[in-house]
């Protein structure tokens, strides 16, 4: 079959759906000689031209390989200033300019079938004319709708109608977790055999320091660091629950007397003007600290060299920092979130995220018990190492195989006259 694979992010800062994508993109490529469907993947990745790895894998850039010609040149401008401008309603402009190019390519060049890896990238496949599989990575907005990143505006709205419009017409709907295929089924109410549950895979961030890994004492140096630290990699938004870490934090740092940092990640989202005036008022500025958005290596050697990763997050079942820190021999604090013991087994200490003294006190045991600490990262490791992207990957293309005969039981939709 001729398979399209639509990217929804060509930036780093955009989180976790970013490093998925890349993950299983660059899976795919490893696999491509032992694949017999054709596939091309739709990459925001900027390139010279279209990219070939194997003749059964083309990456094609569509701003400078579908927009060709005097008029899209100054739309490309356009999109251009609108990605660079930081402003998310610009960005969602550009996107609709780009998906429109990537439909029409997929139809008029016959593609046999879409393969959506976030919801986002969805904008670029005729829904109306190809097969698709859809990645549901959460239905929080039904779960939690009181979340302002989920409900405010037309957000909640906006949301809902999509996976309405979307899920009851996907070939697969794909998630990671059991947890996520009854939450698919409950909501809007899939037939469970078209609801497929593939792991997420542990994303391969240890390549990032594999040739060029500095000490500790180098790396801590450089950031002005100190050499006790829990880390948070996090995109600033409510739901991330900086505030109840922060409080356990406290309780930790005033009630037990442990002298360690924090160290916080990621992108300001809105909420991190909130998160500063927090810190400033329960009087922690000295211990902690906020790098704002770090390149992959820098990110490998925070989990690396940290005492342990604390994910207090609301947002689940499915989520990625706990199996970086897992693959980078860092012991997990997780939230005990519907789908995080599924996800994450016994590798992780699991706490309510909204109980600020059992947070402390399970920080407190991995400052005071090395024993634990051992424990959580080789139970980590191991789990890390059982489901990895190439994993995934082969998932997917086997799928793919078992769709293959149904798909040629008729031809291409875009070789019907009238069909556009």
């Amino acid at each position: 079959m001729k398979v399209a694979i639509p990217v929804s992010s060509a930036f780093p800062s955009a989180g976790g759906g970013y490093t998925f994508e890349s993950e299983i993109v660059a899976a795919l490529i490893d696999l491509a000689p032992a694949m017999r469907h054709q596939i091309t993947i739709f990459s925001g990745a900027q390139g010279d031209g279209a990219v070939t790895p194997h003749p059964n894998l083309t990456i094609l850039h569509p701003p400078s390989q579908l927009m060709t010609g005097a008029g899209p040149a100054a739309l490309r401008w356009g999109m251009d200033l609108a990605y660079t401008s930081g402003s998310p309603k610009l960005a969602n402009q550009a996107d609709k300019v780009q998906a429109v190019f990537v439909r029409r390519f997929l139809q008029q060049n016959h593609f046999d079938f879409c393969w959506v890896l976030a919801p986002a990238a969805l904008i670029q496949c005729p829904t109306r004319h190809i097969p698709y599989a859809l990645t549901i990575w959460d239905l929080q907005h039904r779960l939690q709708p009181y979340f302002p990143e989920v409900s405010q505006g037309r957000e909640w709205g906006k949301r809902d109608r999509f996976y309405r419009a979307n899920l009851p017409r996907a070939t697969y709907v794909v998630t990671g977790t059991e947890r996520g295929k009854t939450e698919i089924d409950r909501f809007y109410q899939i037939a469970p055999e078209r609801i497929q549950v593939i792991p997420f895979p542990t994303p391969r961030l240890g390549d990032a320091i594999a040739n060029h890994a500095s000490t500790k004492e180098e790396f801590l140096a450089q950031h002005g660091l100190p050499s006790q630290y829990f880390f948070y990699p996090a995109q600033f938004w409510p739901h991330k629950n900086h505030y109840t870490l922060l409080n356990a934090f406290k309780t930790l740092v005033d009630q037990h007397g442990a002298d360690v940092a924090l160290v916080l990640t990621g992108s300001d989202k809105g909420n991190a003007g909130y998160i500063k005036q927090l810190i400033q008022d329960l009087d922690l500025a000295a211990r902690v600290h906020i790098l704002g958005f770090v390149s992959k290596a820098d990110l490998a050697n925070l989990y690396k060299h940290a005492l342990a990763l604390v994910f207090p997050t609301h947002f689940g079942p499915d989520n990625l920092p706990p199996l970086e820190a897992f693959s980078l021999g860092c012991p997990v604090i997780a939230s005990d979130v519907p789908g995080a013991a599924e996800q994450l087994g016994d590798a992780a200490l699991l706490v309510d995220q909204r109980d600020v003294t059992q947070m402390a006190k399970e920080m407190k045991s991995l400052c005071e018990n090395e024993a634990l600490r051992h424990r959580l990262i080789q139970k980590g490791l191991t789990r890390a190492k059982s489901w990895q992207p190439q994993d995934y990957a082969k998932r997917l293309i086997a799928l793919l195989d078992e769709f293959e005969s149904i798909r040629y039981c008729w031809p291409n939709s875009t070789s019907h006259p009238g069909n556009t």
